[in-house]
C-alpha cells in the first residue's frame, strides 16, 4: 500500500486489487518493504527531497536508497562503485595493496587477473603460514594463482610457505590444483603434473576445462587420437592427470565429455577437429550432447562433404525438434545454404520463440514481411525472440529514422523487457528518449508480487531442497528481504513442479552449476521476466543468482557458485546460498552435466 510521501509516477500495487488507487496513510512518512517491491516492481522515478528522505525511519531511508539504485531510471543513484562497474588496473592494483580480509585479497586477485596484470600476487601480499589456518576453506586460490603466473607473476617464499600451510591444513582441492598444474604444465610453466587423481565425473570435467585452455595445436593428437571413443584405456586421462577411470563413471560423463570436445574446437574449426567423433559415443544422440555439438559444428566454415548425406536426412544430424533445428541452423549455414534457408523459413514462421530467435539471427537483412514477422515475435511468451528482433534493427544496417519506427512501438509492450530493451536501443538514437513507463501487470506479476510482499514482510529465510537424480540434495537458503520478487518466483515455480524431471545443462567446474531451463538447455524461461534485484552483497562460495540475458531478464534459470566469483557482484541478481557448505560443494563439484531434477521442495521453515 502507498505510504504518505511514496511520490512514484504510477500508482502503487495494492495488496489484493493492483489496479486500485490505495489510500494514504496518516501515520507519517514511510517507505515500506510493500512499497520498496511496488517501486522496484514499476521501474519509475521516485521524487523523494532530501528532506523527505532524512524523515523516514533509518530502515525506511535505507530502503528507499536500496530502491532507487535498483530501479536505475535516468538521474538514480548507481548501485555499483566505480571499482565493480569500470574496473581498472590502477583502481584494483591499489585495492590489492590494501588488501587484508580474504574476501578482499580474493576479490583484487581475481580482478587483476580478468584485467592480465602481472601484479595480480600483489593482493596476497603479507600472508604467512600462520594465516592458512585461517583462509576459508572453500575460497579456492589454485585457478587465481595459475592465471598470474601465466600473466608473468611470481610466487615469493612467504606466499610459497603460505601456500603449503594451506596444502598441510588439508584446504587445498585436489582435482583444482591438478586442473591449475595442467594449465601451467601445457603453457611451459611447470614441467610435470601432480600425482593423478581419481577420475570422477567431476574432475574429468574439471580437467577437460583447464586442457581446453590451451591452444588447439598442443591438443590436436590426443584430441584426434583418443577421444575416438569412451574407453577407459584411453591415454588420454593420464595426460590430463586422471587415474583410469571405471566405466560407470564414464557412462555419467559422457554428455560432458562430449561438451567438452564441441567447447574445445577452435573457430575457425579445422576439419580435422571433427574426426573425433567416429567411435561408439553412448550419448552421441542425447539432445544437450547434439546441442553442444551443433554449437561446435557451427565453427567449421567450410563445407565438409561427408556431413552432406546426414543433413539430407528427416530430421538433419537428428535435430528433432524447433528447438534442435534452430541450434543447428548457423552450421547449417556454412554447410547447407539452400536448406538453411528452408530452415529459417520454417522457423520464422513456427510456433517455437527460442527456434525463431535463431532464424532471426540467421537474417542478413531485413525481410520483406519484416511487419509480419514483428507481429509474430511481439506474441511470444520468451523474451530471446524478442530480444534478438530489438537488437537486429542496428545489425540490419536500417537507417536511424527506421530504426527509431520500428523501436517505438515495442516501448508500449506488455512485458518490461522488451520496453528496456527497446529504451537501451533508442536512447543511442536519441538521447532525449524518455523512460519507458511500467507497464500494466499480468496475473503472473501480481501473484509475484503478493507473494514477495508475504516472504519480505515475514523476514525468515525461504529454504528449498533441490533433489537429484540418486538421491543427492542440496538445500538453498534464500532471503527474501534481499530479492522478493526473485525468491518469491522461485518458490512458486516449484509450487507447480516447474523443475520437476528438468536437466542440469550447465557445469562449469569451479565456477557455477546452472538450472532452471524448460528445455533442458541453457534457452528459454517460464514465458515470462523478472526485474533484477542487485545488491553488493558477495559472491562467494556457494551463492545461489539468477542467470540473465540482460538486465530485468530473469525468469526459471538460476546458478549455485563453486568458488567466489567477485565479478557477479552487483550485476547478477544474489537470492542467498547453499546450506551445509561442505556436502553441498562436494556434490555440486561432481554433479555430471545433465544431472536430472527430480524435484524442488519449498520446505518449512
Amino acid at each position: 500500500m502507498r505510504r504518505l510521501l511514496c511520490l512514484l509516477t504510477l500508482p502503487l500495487l495494492a495488496p489484493q486489487a493492483v489496479h486500485a488507487q490505495p489510500a494514504l496513510q496518516p501515520q507519517g512518512p514511510r517507505f515500506s518493504v510493500r512499497d520498496a517491491i511496488q517501486a522496484e516492481w514499476a521501474r519509475q522515478p521516485l521524487a523523494f527531497s532530501e528532506a523527505q528522505k532524512t524523515a523516514l525511519p533509518p530502515a525506511d531511508r535505507a530502503r528507499l536508497e536500496r530502491a532507487l539504485q535498483r530501479i536505475g531510471a535516468p538521474g538514480s543513484p548507481a548501485l555499483l562503485p566505480t571499482e565493480l562497474e569500470k574496473p581498472t588496473l590502477e583502481i584494483w592494483e591499489a585495492n590489492a595493496r590494501e588488501a587484508r580480509t580474504p574476501q578482499e585479497r580474493f576479490t583484487a586477485l581475481f580482478l587483476l587477473n580478468r584485467l592480465k596484470s602481472p601484479k595480480a600476487l600483489t593482493a596476497l601480499e603479507g600472508l604467512t603460514a600462520a594465516g592458512a589456518a585461517t583462509w576459508p576453506k572453500h575460497l579456492h586460490l589454485e585457478a587465481s594463482l595459475a592465471a598470474a603466473r601465466l600473466n608473468g607473476a611470481e610466487i615469493s617464499p612467504a606466499l610459497q610457505a603460505f601456500l603449503d600451510a594451506r596444502q598441510k591444513a588439508g584446504k587445498v582441492d585436489p582435482v583444482r590444483a591438478q586442473a591449475a598444474r595442467l594449465r601451467l604444465v601445457m603453457a611451459g610453466k611447470e614441467k610435470e603434473l601432480l600425482p593423478l587423481v581419481p577420475a570422477t565425473t567431476g574432475s574429468v570435467l574439471a580437467l577437460m576445462d583447464a586442457w581446453n585452455r590451451a591452444p588447439w595445436a598442443q591438443r590436436r593428437e590426443l584430441a584426434l587420437s583418443a577421444f575416438r571413443s569412451l574407453n577407459p584405456d584411453s591415454p588420454a586421462w593420464s595426460e590430463m592427470g586422471l587415474q583410469r577411470p571405471v566405466p560407470s563413471t564414464l557412462d555419467r560423463a559422457c554428455v560432458g565429455i562430449l561438451s567438452r570436445l564441441s567447447e574445445g574446437v577452435p573457430k575457425p574449426a579445422p576439419v580435422e577437429a571433427f574426426q573425433v567423433s567416429g567411435g561408439p559415443w553412448p550419448c552421441a544422440t542425447h539432445p544437450l550432447a547434439l546441442w553442444y555439438g551443433f554449437q561446435a559444428l557451427a565453427k567449421l566454415e567450410t563445407p565438409l562433404s561427408s556431413l552432406q548425406s546426414a543433413l539430407r536426412q528427416e530430421p538433419p544430424l537428428g535435430a528433432s525438434s524447433s528447438l534442435m533445428l534452430g541450434n543447428l541452423l548457423p552450421a547449417l549455414r556454412h554447410q547447407n545454404p539452400e536448406l538453411a534457408d528452408q530452415v529459417r523459413t520454417q522457423l520464422l514462421a513456427g510456433a517455437d520463440a527460442t527456434a525463431r530467435a535463431a532464424a532471426i539471427e540467421d537474417l542478413p537483412s531485413a525481410p520483406a514481411d519484416l511487419a509480419t514477422l514483428t507481429q509474430r515475435t511481439w506474441a511470444d511468451t520468451q523474451f530471446e525472440s524478442q530480444q534478438t528482433l530489438i537488437q537486429s534493427y542496428a545489425r540490419w544496417k536500417l537507417t536511424p529514422d527506421e530504426q527509431k519506427a520500428q523501436l517505438r512501438p515495442w516501448l508500449q509492450h506488455p512485458d518490461w523487457a522488451c520496453r528496456y530493451e527497446a529504451y537501451q536501443a533508442l536512447v543511442k538514437l536519441d538521447s532525449s528518449t524518455a523512460w519507458p513507463a511500467a507497464p500494466k501487470p499480468t496475473k503472473t506479476d501480481e501473484a509475484i508480487f503478493k507473494e514477495a510482499t508475504r516472504l519480505a514482510e515475514r523476514g525468515r529465510p525461504v529454504r528449498l531442497r533441490i533433489t537429484f537424480s540418486g538421491k543427492r540434495s542440496v538445500t538453498l537458503r534464500l532471503d527474501p528481504t534481499v530479492a522478493p520478487m526473485n525468491v518469491a518466483n522461485l518458490v512458486l515455480l516449484a509450487r507447480k513442479g516447474y523443475f520437476n524431471g528438468r536437466l542440469v545443462p550447465r557445469v562449469v567446474p569451479d565456477f557455477v552449476v546452472q538450472m532452471g531451463s524448460p528445455y533442458d538447455t541453457m534457452d528459454g524461461g517460464p514465458g515470462y521476466t523478472v526485474r533484477c534485484e542487485n545488491s553488493l552483497a558477495w559472491y562467494g562460495p556457494g551463492s545461489v543468482g539468477m542467470a540473465l540475458s540482460g538486465k530485468d531478464t530473469g525468469g526459471s534459470q538460476f546458478f549455485i557458485t563453486t568458488n567466489a566469483t567477485p565479478h557477479l557482484t552487483g550485476k547478477y541478481t544474489r537470492m542467498g546460498e547453499v546450506e551445509d557448505l561442505d556436502r553441498a560443494l562436494k556434490l555440486l563439484d561432481d554433479l555430471e552435466l545433465g544431472a536430472k531434477i527430480v524435484s524442488i521442495q519449498v520446505l518449512n521453515p
